[in-house]
């Protein structure tokens, strides 16, 4: 029996395995990529915020004491300080009444698609801190802030926070993938392979036990349960061997038993149908027989036209024969009768005894010359038959009705008939003589 390699299932589900851990292990990285880069925004823009704050407020005191004093140089200074911090791309110092103390810019830097991330951090916006020496309102500090640093550097955070998550989620993967070939797989891939060596056609080795574990598990119960049914199987299989040798061997012997029965039946079916359509004394077809046979002859006779004679035979003085020799001598004279028409008639031809001393043939396909020529034949040859009984020689003789083909008639009872009429014509005539029925006319010949 051909099965198919367990070392497939094991590969396939190692593979799958890898798939789910590895999916699994990608997801729970990339949840927790995105739960670290929220927390890591958050605390980025506390800290710009926090800076811009610092910057501001170390700023403002000496903006507003460059106004005060009307000092360029020391405006410049303020001025130059705040556009080397990396937001601020613009810094105004102006009196309260717009006159621009000092002014400061450095080139923008773009990048299309950080642009477009305005959400981050904000957009570009302009900030006027008002200025104020000893609580009067000297001036304003104008910064023009852009977050565009913010967000290269917050970019460049999420790259490394991707790879370095990516990295740990692959060892993860990997350390959960050969903690499940260890625990799992390669356990159930052995399992496997004991029960594929396992030959169902050959019970003896099923009683190789599982492979042995050091854990005591819930694989090493399979393993044991596989094996406790195996071994129950075993003894069922043995069992149902033993079952099916003794039910082939009864029905063997049972086979034997229709056979001979059944030859014994045959035989005694042929042997019955035998006794059935045979005369037993004679061995020649019986009335029924006769009968049946006759009446197929007469039928195709009506459809094809196949000419026939009808013969009615009758031994003369029988009775006197049984009265003087004995029923044994009358025995004998029919069965050497019988065997005169048996001798005298053709295979095609239909013979029967159809009564005590009475026989009847049915010569098919002859003409009637021919069917008298045969009728005189076979009455000259019972006349000089050489019976012997008992020591004494016993002379018999018959009367024959003879109906040929051309006084056939539709009804076979009626051609019965007629070959009675002309076997009483003969007996009365005086008997060992044949007549012959011509349509209403009756000849005799002796």
């Amino acid at each position: 029996m051909s099965t198919k390699s367990t070392i497939d299932f094991g590969r396939g589900l190692a593979v799958r395995q890898a798939y789910m851990t590895v999916g699994i292990a990608l997801l729970v990285g990339f949840l927790m990529a995105l739960i670290l880069l929220f927390f890591e925004y958050q605390s980025e823009q506390r800290r710009i915020e926090q800076q811009l704050q610092r910057v501001i407020t170390s700023s403002s005191a000496v903006a507003a004491e460059s106004l005060w004093t009307l000092s360029t140089d020391l405006a410049d200074v303020v001025s130059e300080g705040l556009v080397s911090q990396p937001l601020i791309v613009e810094a105004t110092i102006e009196t309260f009444t717009g006159t621009v103390l000092s002014q400061h810019s450095k080139p923008a830097v773009s990048e299309c698609w950080l642009d477009t991330l305005s959400f981050l951090f904000g957009p570009t916006r302009v900030e006027v801190i008002p200025l104020f020496h000893k609580n009067d309102l000297v001036g304003h500090l104008k910064l023009n802030i852009d977050p565009l640093p913010a967000r290269q550097v917050f970019f460049k955070r999420i790259q490394y926070i991707a790879v370095g998550e990516l990295v740990k989620t692959l060892i993860l993967a990997a350390a959960l993938l050969a903690l499940f070939y260890i625990t799992l797989a390669r356990p159930i891939r052995n399992y496997a392979n004991w029960v594929e060596r396992i030959d169902p056609d050959n019970p003896v080795g099923w009683r190789r036990a599982p492979p042995r574990r050091e854990q005591r598990d819930e694989l090493t119960a399979l393993g044991e349960s596989i094996f406790q049914r195996l071994v129950q199987a075993r003894t069922y299989f043995l069992e149902l061997q033993q079952t099916r040798s003794a039910l082939e061997t009864l029905n063997q012997e049972l086979e034997d038993r229709v056979q001979v029965r059944t030859k014994e039946l045959e035989v005694a079916l042929a042997r019955a149908e035998h006794l059935a359509t045979t005369d037993v004394m004679t061995g020649i077809p019986n009335r029924r027989s006769f009968m049946d046979q006759a009446e197929k002859r007469h039928a195709e006779w009506l459809r094809y036209k196949r000419p026939y004679a009808l013969l009615m035979i009758d031994l003369d003085t029988f009775k006197q024969i049984n009265d003087t020799y004995g029923h044994p001598a009358g025995d004998q004279v029919l069965i050497s009768v019988a065997a005169v028409l048996q001798q005298h008639t053709r295979c095609e031809d239909i013979i029967g005894r159809i009564g005590g001393e009475e026989f009847c043939a049915l010569l098919v396909g002859v003409s009637e010359v021919g069917a008298i020529n045969l009728t005189e034949r076979i009455r000259a040859e019972i006349a000089k038959l050489p019976i012997e009984f008992g020591g004494q020689s016993i002379l018999v003789t018959a009367s024959f009705g003879l109906v040929p083909p051309e006084s056939l008639q539709e009804d076979f009872d009626e051609v019965l008939k007629h070959g009675d009429q002309m076997l009483y014509q003969a007996k009365n005539e005086g008997r060992n003589r044949v007549c012959i029925y011509h349509s209403e006319i009756c000849t005799s010949a002796h």
